[in-house]
């Protein structure tokens, strides 16, 4: 397609190779002709020489289209030296590396109609052992590294592919460049994927720093760290919110759930009174064996600081206490008769509201709250999410996700959802609504510009507010999220709301596309890639005759070459990506065609030895 109006049908089959063959034999016809004719030679030679120049003149457009069409049937997997990624790295730390490929443009667009409306077979001999068609790579007939400015990434990254297509190892490359970086990164896997987590760990083995990674996953707490969820704050209320996020309800208007957020705030102000720092099984202990034990501390501990010599005055109100109970009654009586009119105190007021509470009406109002504060705090689960560090005999590392970042750690959490989703998604849930708290320090006060890499697997499993609102926020606070997903109708199914499910995708700058079989996702994707003009030829034909004389007829036959509005990329090749090629839209509306390999390093060929020898 030399221009607009040279249109010529690209795969056709290669007839130079005709007019070649014909060329050499006229050219060897000649020879063998002077040599036996005894004819004068010259003539000949000057025949022969014409003839060479024609077939060579044919052999270049003859090699072109036999290399366009060879270079279909080509790109199966490809291992890549992990050792030559942190060679790139190095050279070019401003740029994030995504494999090879090249810019997806109208040409392509045009090469790849050609195909589709016509029998691939005739073209691609079909090969049922892999999966996916190759020829959509083999459009282009040369690729080069893809990067992209590493500013960029900060307007996050999301990853559309399904099971199988790559999203593990894409997520693979991303990682090991970051912790390249000597950036902080934090994985979040619901599946507990084993290939990434030791992914993770040869990136620090990579970067010769082991002692960066940090792991959890609560299949396997022996070898876990303790991770404190409600370790970072920067309104005890913010802790209420995330814990009634991840509890069950009806409506956004459910007043269960409204009540169990009271009633968790409620006692969290308790425990900063006596300055105790709250804990999934802190607040357990209170909401389900009822707070008298707290409202007994809280009120000491205020009563000691603003009343000095108070228990001789509050004796008359104590004589009768004969346990717990009666102690907390007795002091809240105190309190309501004689201290709140000289000191009241609106943070102990509701922790007095919540005790004085009828204890029956209580229980049935923080129904839906107690079952998932149970499941996160019973068996193994409750020293690995609410960490003792007076705990002498438990020698596990304390940490939480504000100390990941600062340390520049690499953390994999897995969330072991196969096994009990509920509790994966509610742990996935409440650790990202601790980033959003993490995120909201570094963003009103800069507690620091060390970039953070946010990687969450299946992220549909672990959506909720304080996700879309890292998502929202996480530029200005210098946090990059990768998210990957199969379908973006997981995201609506999750939130249960469209528009929520279509926030999430519009705080979202860069989108890579692996093989997607669902077509709602297909279409969603090429809809937001610009459209383009596809030709084709239109043939016509005809033939009139005369109604006063029927001899006389008359016909035509025509061509005219048309155009017509396109996608730059046919919703329907999106299910036809091999593994580990995608189409991505890049921040500035750059579109790309790519394929990423497989790292390999040492570290992995080790570790198959050891396999092997067991």
């Amino acid at each position: 397609m030399k221009s607009d109006y040279d249109y010529q049908f690209p795969w056709r089959p290669i007839f130079e190779v005709y007019a070649i063959t014909g060329w050499l034999g006229g050219a060897g016809l000649a020879h063998f002709t002077s040599r036996w004719s005894g004819l004068p030679r010259e003539p000949f030679d000057w025949l022969m020489t014409a003839c060479e120049v024609m077939a060579c003149w044919r052999l270049s457009p003859a090699i072109s289209l036999w290399y366009r069409k060879r270079r279909l049937r080509q790109f199966r997997f490809q291992y890549l030296d992990a050792e030559k990624l942190v060679a790139m790295v190095e050279r070019n730390p401003e740029a994030l590396w995504f494999g090879w490929g090249f810019d997806w443009v109208q040409k392509h667009a045009q090469l790849a109609y050609e195909i589709l409306k016509r029998d691939v077979s005739t073209l691609i001999p079909s090969d049922h052992q892999r999966m996916g068609s190759a020829w959509i790579h083999g459009l282009e007939v040369s690729e080069s590294d893809i990067r992209q400015p590493l500013q960029h990434t900060a307007g996050h990254t999301l990853l559309v592919g399904t099971t199988g297509a790559g999203k593990t190892r894409a997520f693979d490359v991303l990682v090991t460049q970051a912790v390249l970086r000597g950036e902080a990164v934090i994985i979040i896997d619901p599946k507990g994927d084993k290939d990434l987590m030791v992914c993770a760990k040869r990136a620090c083995a990579l970067a010769k720093r082991p002692d960066r990674f940090v792991y959890f996953h609560p299949a396997f707490p022996e070898d876990s760290v303790r991770l404190d969820p409600l370790h970072n704050f920067n309104r005890p209320s913010e802790i209420a919110s995330r814990i009634s996020a991840i509890s069950p309800s009806e409506s956004s208007n459910d007043p269960f759930k409204a009540f169990g957020q009271k009633s968790l705030d409620n006692v969290i102000q308790g425990l900063m009174v006596i300055e105790e720092r709250p804990t999934l099984v802190k607040l357990r202990r209170y909401l389900e064996g009822g707070p008298s034990t707290l409202v007994i501390q809280a009120l000491e501990r205020y009563f000691d600081n603003n009343l000095g010599h108070w228990r001789q005055e509050a004796r008359l109100y104590l004589k009768n206490a004969k346990d717990i109970d009666s102690k907390a009654v007795g002091l809240v009586r105190f309190y309501r008769e004689v201290v709140q009119y000289q000191l009241p105190n609106l943070d102990l007021e509701g922790l007095l509201s919540l005790f004085e509470h009828d204890r029956a009406h209580f229980s049935k109002m923080v129904a839906s709250l107690i079952p998932i504060m149970n499941m996160l705090t019973s068996g193994s689960l409750g020293p690995l999410l609410s960490p003792n560090p007076h705990d002498v005999d438990d020698l596990r590392p304390i940490t939480n996700t504000g100390h990941i970042i600062e340390k520049a750690q690499v953390a994999y959490i897995g969330l072991d959802s196969l096994s009990d989703g509920m509790v994966g998604s509610a742990i996935g849930s409440i650790l990202l609504a601790d980033l959003a708290a993490v995120a909201g320090d570094r963003y009103n006060y800069g507690v620091s510009d060390r970039p953070v890499n946010v990687f969450v697997d299946e992220a549909a499993e672990v959506i909720n507010d304080p996700f879309i609102q890292v998502l929202n926020k996480g530029r200005g606070a210098k946090i990059r999220l990768f998210i990957a997903t199969q379908t973006f109708a997981d995201f609506a199914a999750r939130t249960g709301s469209q528009d929520k499910a279509r926030q999430v995708l519009g705080n979202v700058n860069n989108l890579i596309a692996l093989r997607i079989m669902d077509s709602e996702t297909q279409q969603y994707i090429t809809d937001n890639l610009p459209k383009t003009r596809l030709k084709y030829i239109m043939r016509t034909q005809g033939v009139a005759t005369s109604a006063t004389n029927p001899t006389v007829f008359s016909g035509n036959v025509g061509e005219r070459l048309m155009e017509e509005e396109g996608d730059l990329f046919a919703p329907q090749l999106l299910g036809q990506l091999p593994d580990l090629h995608y189409i991505a839209k890049l921040s500035g509306g750059r579109i790309v065609k790519g394929r990423l390999p497989i790292l390999r390093s040492e570290f992995d060929r080790q570790r198959d030895r050891q396999g092997a020898g067991s």
